[in-house]
């Protein structure tokens, strides 16, 4: 078996649904590539929550009632962290992929359809946002 990764992949989730976030939380730290260090259900929050944990990856959920993804991609740019900003969003989400990007997310990816299409989003996100992702271990001696 290989050796676990030097160093997983930091995330905070921007999501308002606290139970979707505890069940993601859970899925997501079940891969030692990645690690949920932080959620927070607005921008705001969000934004604090980076400058205080310093992650590799804010995954904003678009979907977010009455907390716009782009201003909360803003406040987050404006924390001196280094984070990237990653925007997942579904069919239906009236989100424009351009001023996405100019508030200065670094993806914008369409929500996974099941949970086993996330870890494949967040290697994805991580690895267009330029973020270096750990080796999966491998069964191989």
């Amino acid at each position: 078996m290989g050796a676990a990764p030097a160093e997983a992949v930091r995330i905070v989730l921007l999501n308002d649904n606290r139970l979707f976030a505890t069940a993601l939380h859970a899925r997501v730290n079940q891969d030692p590539r990645f690690e949920i260090v932080g959620l927070a259900s607005d921008g705001a929050a969000a934004a604090q929550l980076v400058e205080e944990v310093e992650p590799d990856v804010v995954l904003i959920d678009a979907g977010l009632p009455g907390d716009d993804p782009v201003v909360a991609t803003r406040l987050i740019m404006r924390s001196a962290a280094t984070s990237r900003v990653v925007i997942m969003a579904g069919p239906d989400d009236g989100l424009d992929a351009v001023e996405a990007q100019d508030a200065g997310a670094s993806v914008f990816l369409r929500k996974p359809r099941s949970a086993a299409d996330l870890l494949e989003t967040l290697e994805l996100a991580a690895i267009l946002a330029q973020v270096r992702v750990p080796q999966a271990e491998s069964d191989e001696p």
